[in-house]
């Protein structure tokens, strides 16, 4: 009497896997959902690339590329894809370039986010530049 009772343990979970797929994958699906919401809330921090904007004499161009220039932000998982998106910009003043060469010194102070973003600049990187500027003709 052995015989019959494997096929119905192996019906049973064949039956198990294979019935009422439709609210199974249903199921996975608003799971994965509300995984990603529950994500998208939390605490995160990431490294986001900053944009220059450099208010230079009307005497001197920019000679060279800027250099690359990341802020470390601090908020939820929703802002740092919005700060992806929208970069934040850090006005700095090279002004005082008689040389040619302006040494531009940051702080996380001079990194500006979109209005409305809950998000916060812990670091900034490099914290020093130097930008090389050319007389204007």
């Amino acid at each position: 009497m052995t015989g019959p009772r494997p096929r119905r343990w192996r019906n049973r979970v064949r039956g198990a896997i294979t019935e009422r797929w439709p609210a199974k994958i249903t199921a996975i699906a608003l799971a994965v959902l509300v995984s990603l919401v529950v994500q998208m809330q939390a605490p995160a921090e990431d490294w986001v690339n900053v944009r220059l904007e450099l208010d230079v004499d009307s005497g001197y161009t920019v000679a060279d590329t800027l250099p690359r220039v990341r802020a470390l932000i601090a908020g939820s998982g929703r802002d740092l894809i919005e700060l992806e998106a929208t970069a934040p910009v850090a006005h700095i003043d090279a002004a005082d370039a008689g040389s040619g060469v302006a040494v531009i010194a940051f702080a996380a102070s001079d990194v500006e986010l979109p209005a409305g973003t809950g998000a916060r600049v812990r670091d900034v990187r490099p914290r020093v530049i130097r930008v090389h500027l050319a007389k204007s003709r």
